[in-house]
């Protein structure tokens, strides 16, 4: 339907240029009043009529070779400017073509001969031509960059969802295994605790598999999904792990990617010795003045863990990945500190 429309469109275009060279031509023709009165004829009309429909069609027939070209003519630009010349002779040998025809149906003896008036008509009828060749290709040009931008933009957004999610889904597997054997240790020996942490284990994959469907979370949301994750923790090792939150609730609105306190904190119990007899605490704060998570803990390095950094890479991926934006380290001999920035939708 929409390709009939076109064809619809296209035909009242030529047709109506076709009407304003019929008009020039009458005007301004060498022909003699004999063969005026033949041109002024309804039969001429449908002649011209025709005749330039057929050029117009010709001419989008190149339109549409150069249109599905798009990327090689852009590529090869001496190419370009060849099919542009070829063009618009091709246009002033069809206007030519149709001149030569109309005076040689009334019997002009020299139907291929230009005079003066008759040359100034087919190159005015020329020039209109090629302006509408000229904004028709540019059209198409811009219309094609256009869609070959949204594809682009596409394309990337899909790359970038693709590979932000692969780092989402990083949770260290070892907690999952850990988890689980914590968890036969409790129904053997503490069945009633069992129920509360394969609860709070539900809470903890529950969290995971929603956030994966989202860009940004709350900050009460991540501190909510913390303290499952820290209660896990605090059944297999003891309760040597504490949260000191200092963030105000007045601030538990602002967003900051999913996960990012459970990779802080999972970095925090994966490198420090922590036992009951060296308990660990881990402190999170907001900084108005950076906008920035502020997560410290006490540097107690494990002598047998060698440290990659795939976690604070992993976290810092995201973030450019988000906002081009980094996350900050800071490291001395007593304490280690990550600050990331909050970000808005």
């Amino acid at each position: 339907m929409r390709q009939k429309c076109n064809y619809l469109f296209n035909g009242l275009l030529f047709s109506g240029l076709a009407c304003f060279s019929y008009l020039f031509l009458v005007l301004y023709s060498d022909f003699t009043p004999q063969h005026l009165e033949v041109l002024i004829s309804f039969k001429s009309f449908i002649l011209i009529l025709a005749a330039f429909n057929l050029v117009g069609f010709g001419v989008l027939m190149i339109h549409n070779w150069q249109k599905r070209s798009f990327q090689f003519l852009v590529k090869r630009k001496e190419r370009l400017i060849i099919d542009c010349i070829l063009t618009a002779i091709i246009l002033f040998l069809m206007n030519y073509l149709v001149w030569s025809v109309v005076k040689a149906i009334f019997e002009v003896p020299e139907p291929f001969t230009l005079k003066g008036p008759g040359l100034r008509m087919i190159s005015l009828v020329w020039l209109v031509e090629m302006v509408i060749t000229n904004l028709t290709l540019t059209i198409n040009f811009y219309r094609q960059l256009v869609l070959l931008h949204e594809r682009a933009e596409q394309i990337e957004e899909n790359s970038i969802k693709a590979r932000y999610m692969a780092l989402q889904n990083q949770l260290n597997p070892h907690f999952l295994f850990n988890s689980l054997n914590t968890l036969i240790s409790e129904i053997e020996y503490a069945p009633g605790n069992a129920v509360l942490f394969t609860q709070r284990l539900s809470d903890v994959y529950r969290y995971i598999l929603q956030s994966q469907q989202q860009r940004l979370v709350t900050l009460e949301s991540e501190l909510s999904f913390i303290d499952s994750y820290i209660f896990l923790h605090k059944v297999r090792l003891g309760d040597c792990i504490r949260i000191e939150n200092k963030v105000g609730s007045d601030n538990y609105d602002l967003k900051l990617p999913p996960l990012t306190l459970q990779l802080l904190v999972e970095n925090v119990i994966k490198h420090n010795i922590i036992n009951m007899d060296i308990p660990m605490s881990i402190l999170i704060g907001y900084e108005p003045q950076g906008e920035r998570i502020v997560v410290t803990n006490e540097i107690r390095i494990k002598p047998n863990v060698v440290s990659t950094g795939m976690g604070l890479k992993n976290l810092s991926a995201r973030y450019r990945l988000i906002c081009d934006r980094d996350i900050y380290i800071e490291s001395n001999t007593n304490y280690f500190t990550v600050k990331v920035p909050i970000l808005n939708e």
